[in-house]
């Protein structure tokens, strides 16, 4: 086996198709399933199962890519060991939720950005944790700010953030008298923000009047502002204007939240990473 079938395997596997894969690594579709059907040879197994449209692992095809996945890491670890100066540079890609994409969150940002001026910062917004632990597993993003209990194996936190969660509406003087009638304003399936209103207007017997999808915290905002509906969120959302909301209380078992920074674990740190979580804990932000 050479070093190089480990990216074949690994790109068919995340395709599900060998067109595409070659594609991807700049090869000739005959030249990829030459190099399959050899490695299967070489341990006497299949890897895929073939289908007209595309292929699917076999059980000894995913074994094989947890190795592979692993020797992978190793690799990039160890060149990026070796070529990381000690002093912070390079690109660091960072992803975070909607709800943890606060002006206290652009500070330290900012002045990370001002004491490691060789650092390039990229930030990867999503709704859904998952998306971002995805993410991390496949070496996209250095970390994330990912939300709710969604901490998986793999993943080591770095820093750990309280809020707590409410259903928030424009600023009224008097509760609601019903909440049956009520249009409620979500992020994509993913958002555990998401999830909680689902399982509350379900525990509640309440059947929301309409289901509003947006995908920015703006534009969540912009509805819950406006009067179009209501949300259930963290508080920390409306840190910048709270006047202009009001906020209600959940019961015990929905208000606490949990906001963590993760990484992959048993994965190399850069120096700026490693200096960026020193910021972050030093700091101690709160969202």
């Amino acid at each position: 086996m050479e070093l190089s079938d480990i990216d074949i395997v690994l790109a068919v596997a995340r395709s599900g198709k060998i067109s595409q894969a070659a594609k991807e690594l700049n090869y000739a579709q005959s030249n990829v399933t030459t190099r399959i059907k050899k490695l299967e040879q070489e341990y006497q197994i299949q890897l895929f199962n073939r289908f007209p449209k595309g292929v699917v692992l076999t059980s000894k095809g995913e074994q094989f890519v947890q190795y592979a996945t692993q020797i992978h890491n190793l690799l990039h670890d160890l060149k990026q060991d070796m070529t990381d100066p000690g002093e912070p540079s390079g690109t660091l890609k960072i992803g975070i939720v909607e709800t943890a994409a606060s002006s206290r969150f652009m500070e330290i940002l900012n002045e990370y950005q001002i004491t490691y001026p060789k650092v390039s910062i990229s930030l990867v917004n999503a709704t859904s944790p998952k998306v971002l632990r995805k993410k991390i597993q496949d070496d996209e993003i250095d970390g994330a700010f990912i939300s709710g209990a969604c901490v998986k194996e793999g993943l080591k936190v770095e820093y750990e953030m309280q809020d707590t969660v409410h259903i928030i509406s424009k600023q009224m003087d008097t509760p609601p008298e019903s909440l049956c009638q009520v249009s409620w304003v979500v992020f994509p399936e993913g958002c555990p923000y998401r999830e909680m209103t689902e399982e509350f207007l379900q525990e509640e017997g309440l059947s929301a009047r309409n289901i509003i999808e947006v995908s920015t915290m703006e534009n969540l905002l912009s509805c819950v502002e406006s009067g179009i509906a209501f949300t259930i969120m963290p508080c920390s959302v409306i840190h910048k204007k709270p006047d202009d909301f009001s906020v209600f209380d959940l019961a015990d078992r929905y208000t606490h939240t949990t906001t963590t920074f993760v990484r992959g674990e048993d994965r190399y740190v850069s120096s700026a990473l490693d200096q960026f979580m020193k910021l972050l804990n030093q700091k101690c932000i709160t969202f």
